[in-house]
């Protein structure tokens, strides 16, 4: 029953419209605040608590540290991001309980993450290549686990098919560097 329940809050609240109306949009403002202000608060202060004090497993390969432009990014612009990614995810039909059958591969949330930034941060269309590369990379890293730890802090916790399917897909994320 409580992963059901768990399931359907997080399915309600990633199934919003993943991109503002252009019209309404300015830079790093897609929306998201308004959608979902109190997960968006939530993954705002997670954020900012991780650049206090980093977490030495906040990903499977350690801290959060960046290397690119990404990292001088605000932390508002980033949960907006990270929701707008969720949603998107959550669209197309991506679901950890069974992320074996619905996995999305890293080339079009890459896709997705390239087309967001390119609307959404002037200093990410004036990047090198290969700082957007990487910035569109831990982006997509950074914004899975902070909508993962929200979403966790939002709820009684995840089943154990959903932990073990943000742990896999973390895990494939994690392996895309440099790719």
């Amino acid at each position: 029953m409580k992963r059901e329940i768990t399931a359907t809050a997080l399915g309600l609240l990633f199934s919003l419209p993943a991109m503002a109306d252009t019209a309404t949009a300015i830079s790093g403002d897609t929306g998201a605040e308004k959608r979902s202000p109190t997960f968006f608060k939530t993954i705002v202060e997670i954020a900012n608590e991780q650049d206090k004090n980093p977490s030495k497993d906040w990903f499977p390969t350690g801290p959060r540290k960046f290397k690119s432009g990404y990292g001088k990014v605000a932390n508002n612009v980033k949960a907006a991001f990270s929701l707008d990614l969720q949603s998107w995810a959550f669209e197309k039909g991506e679901r950890l309980d069974n992320l074996t059958a619905t996995y999305i591969p890293y080339k079009k949330r890459e896709e997705f993450a390239m087309f967001w930034w390119n609307r959404h941060d002037a200093n990410y269309k004036k990047a090198a290549p290969w700082d957007k590369d990487q910035w569109k990379y831990e982006a997509i890293i950074d914004g899975t686990e902070l909508v993962w730890r929200a979403g966790n802090k939002a709820t009684d916790g995840y089943s154990a098919s959903m932990t073990m399917g943000h742990s896999g897909l973390m895990a494939q994320l994690i392996k895309t560097e440099g790719k």
